[in-house]
């Protein structure tokens, strides 16, 4: 049993959220800081009860080394069985709250460590940044503290427990605990040491905590920042120490002259004492006010003076001076409304679950500003602090949220006062340690736990305490309502997958004064994200809306080496875990590898930064195009303008365009240069002009089309041939189900529970996936052979019950060798009927797409497609599709629908053996129906007529 607190067992009890932890505080790194990770000894044990009072300080021989930072669950336990376990709503184990299982793995973490000689004269404080779900900590063998929140640091004083010279640590880490009810994100469930752990030496005086407030004033162009500098003091209190406060602007020149004031002392005196505190204040004139847009940052030092003029202790705090306020339906940063091009972040890594680096974080903010993603919401749970740090400098918007989820028990919890000092702890405490961050421009309460008294609690516990910053909280809107409801838990309008017709509603409305923001929407589920821009033309036309957060950044998939030795990227289930939701956990618009998927590149369209439109007629008449500019606070003289005249055979011409200084939330018609006659489309393209810190020079941000020829002469090549036998096209009505049509590996969820499409079932239902298509519809063709190719034309018949059928097209083999592709119509990357608005008329070129999704399932299309070219590079050889009448959609892939629906993973799949090829006169949309709204219904196949003619060629 554990010593000490064994017999009371805290971490079933939802009441104790901590036993000898210091208070939360903005971050402080003016100590001496020692790291303790790397390599530990771990010894695991089936539950805390069964982990012997030895364990502590004794045998290491039955112990394992692992890494820490790291999760016990992506490591070699040497036998011992806790593998991931993902799950989405559901708890890994029976409840109700707060019941735990019976086996409840626990692992005791070991190493020594060294505490120099100069550190005795101070106090000595050992930090454990994250540990899921609940800690106890042994220094010696004496017991120290434990700690809940597996999502913000902990950190105690050891001064008593510590020696000159080697020390032991121990860290029982309980994987399941009374917390886990609160920490039931959409997520892995791991355990272990996931973040740094660190030991610090302070002086016996010191600076405790430093919250910083500044403001700034568009009006006036001025800035403030105020600041309360606590002290701690090692013994009595003593009179004679000071604060000496120093303000330096973004060069480095110091503002106006330092603040000094006395440590107050006497904590005797009645309704007189307000702590051991001074506060120091300046006024800024032309201020220099930090944005997502220009992340310019003072610096404020701050040095603690003892009696005899000595400086003891200097912190340096890097701040932004920035407003942030919600007024008439706007969300206002600096008096400006923003645009929320945002993301919903896990942290993850493939290889180490929860255990990221600090570059793992700066790649994925490198990633996202390379796709124009500027605001960020930290689901479900606070980031490392070196995550605010970059956000902070580099210049994100973020929503920072409290690690509380109640999903399982969504409607109870809220409510249970035994839960309600964790709820007000871990908000308050997020807000403790990241109030000085200017990225932060909102705190958020959590995440799917209901809406009940500790929200309110919470809420205002936090607007008491930083009145600076909006509220948000979704589940407080979805059951109070959006027009009023919620109030003391939300300043903003915060749904989940609404329609576009009910955001478009509650603009037009008018009603209330709270912006809407969408919390998560489009889910990037596999071959996803279908009317992104749909979203986004009501979003910049309707008042009181003003953008949201795209779920999510990066699917969650974990490197998995199976027995024959192959490595694999496995989902929920794929590690024998009982419960789990299966492939719900791959829904990001990146890979775990961090390589975009397909819809990547419709959402760096959508959040563009410069729009630019215009139309056949008004290029006709005056030659010129509308250019917006969408940013708040900057010009557009940091990108490059050119303009690419598009032919039907390719790049007819490119020219750089000079664009007049166009303000913040401006637009100009701007003319654009002689056009060739020609010309089927003028792409406007907007490149950075200089190295940025996300990308070179010349990276694409932006850009548009103007279609001026609707309907282009497509000329032959000259010698072309017919296909002959090569090509034998037959009716296709199927395609291999995205994650949005159902859920083909969780059918109970459609079927039953009708959760996520009704597409999937209702195809099964009427034998679309298995039936020969020439059985369902009425088909006709019609070919003719000339000396230059063979004509198909195909005449398709839908009747009523088939209304809303996957595809209506053809499709064909060709041998493995063909393995280039080149086409004109939309692209270069994958595209679909509602998620095509960022692929841009041309002719593009490329090879054999692999599938890009974790489960198999459709993909590869492109859209529009006036002729499409399969080439075999190795001979030359080509076989060259043209649209005679409407443009037609084309894919080229390894694998037959049949094939992609019938496997679970990617990883099933054998090397593509030939290619297979579809011609779709209609290809139904993508939507979002996994989680949120199905394809809207000018997306969907009617019953009807289908009509469709091409050629195919073989050209020499």
């Amino acid at each position: 049993m554990l010593p000490v607190i064994g017999t009371f067992a805290p971490w079933t009890d939802p009441a104790v959220v901590q036993i000898g932890r210091l208070p939360a505080h903005t971050p402080l790194r003016g100590f001496r800081r020692r790291s303790l990770d790397g390599r530990w000894q771990l010894e695991m044990f089936e539950s805390p009860d069964a982990v012997p009072a030895t364990a502590i300080d004794g045998d290491r021989r039955r112990a394992v080394e692992v890494d820490v930072p790291g999760n016990w669950t992506m490591q070699d336990l040497d036998g011992f069985d806790d593998l991931p376990q993902y799950t989405n709503i559901q708890m890994p184990f029976a409840g109700p709250p707060p019941e735990l299982p019976d086996r409840n793995p626990t692992g005791v973490f070991r190493r020594s460590f060294d505490v120099p000689k100069a550190w005795s004269s101070g106090r000595v404080v050992l930090g454990v940044d994250g540990a899921e779900s609940v800690h106890a900590v042994y220094v010696n063998g004496d017991f120290v503290g434990y700690g809940t929140d597996s999502r913000l640091p902990s950190e105690y004083d050891v001064t008593a427990h510590v020696r000159p010279g080697q020390n032991e640590l121990a860290i029982v880490v309980v994987k399941w605990s009374a917390h886990s009810y609160i920490e039931d994100q959409d997520q892995w469930w791991m355990g272990g040491l996931h973040r740094p752990v660190w030991i610090e030496s302070r002086p016996s005086t010191h600076l405790a905590d430093l919250p910083i407030t500044t403001g700034y004033d568009a009006a006036t162009g001025s800035g403030t920042v105020s600041l309360d500098a606590f002290v701690s003091f090692g013994g009595v209190p003593e009179a004679g120490w000071t604060v000496r406060a120093t303000l330096f602007d973004p060069n480095g020149r110091q503002v106006g002259s330092p603040r000094t004031g006395d440590v107050p002392h006497e904590h005797a005196r009645p309704y007189q004492f307000t702590g051991f505190s001074v506060a120091a204040e300046f006024a800024v004139k032309k201020a220099k006010p930090w944005s997502a847009e220009r992340p310019d940052r003072y610096e404020v030092r701050v040095e603690l003076i003892d009696r005899r003029g000595r400086s003891r202790h200097v912190e340096s705090m890097l701040v932004g001076l920035r407003t942030i306020e919600t007024r008439d339906r706007q969300l206002l940063v600096n008096g400006q409304p923003v645009w929320i091009f945002g993301v919903n972040r896990h942290d993850h890594h493939p290889d180490r679950g929860k255990a990221v680096t600090v570059d793992d974080i700066r790649d994925d903010l490198v990633a996202m500003r390379r796709l124009n993603i500027s605001a960020i919401r930290t689901s479900h749970y606070p980031n490392r602090d070196e995550f605010y740090d970059l956000c902070d400098e580099l210049g994100f918007y973020v929503i920072d949220e409290s690690n509380i989820e109640s999903h399982g028990y969504n409607w109870s919890v809220c409510d249970d006062a035994r839960y309600r000092q964790a709820w007000v702890e871990r908000g308050a405490r997020m807000v403790q340690r990241d109030r000085n961050h200017p990225s932060v421009i909102i705190w958020s309460l959590g995440n799917e736990s209901g809406y009940g008294v500790n929200h309110d609690a919470l809420a205002g516990w936090i607007r008491r305490a930083d009145p600076t910053r909006p509220l948000h909280y979704e589940d407080a809107i979805r059951i109070e309502g959006w027009d009023d409801g919620g109030r003391p838990a939300t300043d903003l309008v915060c749904p989940m997958y609404p329609t576009i017709d009910e955001i478009r509603s509650y603009g037009e409305r008018g009603v209330g004064d709270r912006p809407l923001i969408l919390c998560e929407y489009s889910h990037a589920m596999g071959n996803s994200n279908g009317s992104l821009a749909d979203y986004w033309d009501v979003i910049v036309a309707t008042d009181g809306l003003q953008g949201g957060f795209l779920w999510e950044w990066k699917d969650h998939g974990l490197r998995q080496r199976l027995p024959d030795g192959s490595v694999r990227l496995a989902y929920g289930g794929q590690f024998g875990d009982v419960p789990h939701d299966c492939n719900f956990v791959a829904d990001g618009l990146m890979s775990a590898d961090l390589d975009p998927h397909p819809a990547a590149a419709e959402l760096a369209w959508v959040y563009r930064p410069v729009v630019v439109t215009g139309d056949a007629a008004t290029v006709a008449s005056s030659g010129s195009v509308r250019v917006e500019n969408r940013r708040s606070f900057s010009t557009l003289r940091d990108l490059r303008a050119s303009v690419v005249a598009v032919g039907i055979d390719g790049e007819l011409a490119r020219r750089r365009w000079k664009v007049p200084a166009i303000a913040p939330h401006a637009a100009a018609d701007v003319a654009l240069p002689a056009l060739p006659t020609d010309t089927v489309a003028v792409r406007i393209e907007w490149a950075t002009a200089a190295d940025t810190w996300f990308a070179p020079a010349g990276h694409l941000v932006a850009w548009d089309e103007v279609v001026v020829d609707a309907d282009p002469t497509v000329p032959s090549p000259p010698g072309a041939q017919p296909p002959g036998e090569l090509v034998t096209p037959e009716l296709s009505l199927f395609r291999a189900p995205i994650d949005n049509d159902g859920f083909k590996l969780m059918p109970d969820l459609a079927r039953r529970l009708r959760v996520g499409g009704q597409a999937l079932a209702t195809w099964q239902d009427a034998g679309v996936d298995r039936t020969d298509p020439e059985r369902l519809v009425g088909h006709t063709v019609s070919v003719e052979h000339d000396a230059t190719g063979t004509t198909y034309h195909h005449i398709v018949d839908v009747p009523p019950e088939l209304a809303d059928l996957p595809r209506v097209g053809v499709a064909f083999e060709l041998p493995d060798g063909f393995d280039r592709t080149r086409w004109f119509g939309r692209g270069p990357g994958e595209n679909y009927p509602d998620r095509n608005r960022g692929a841009m008329l041309g002719v593009w070129d490329g090879g054999i797409d692999p599938l890009p999704y974790l489960v198999p399932q459709e993909y590869g299309l492109r859209t529009d497609c006036r002729w499409f070219e399969i080439i075999d590079s190795s001979t030359g050889h080509t076989v060259r599709i043209e649209a005679l009448d409407a443009p037609l959609h084309v894919s080229a892939v390894g694998y037959s629908a049949a094939e992609l629906y019938d496997s679970a993973s990617s990883f099933d799949l054998a090397p593509p053996a030939r290619v297979i090829v579809h011609i779709d006169a209609a290809h139904r949309g993508l939507g979002t129906a996994s989680c949120g709204p199905d394809v809207l219904d000018r997306y969907r196949l009617g019953a009807g007529t289908y009509e469709f003619t091409y050629r195919v060629t073989l050209p020499d």
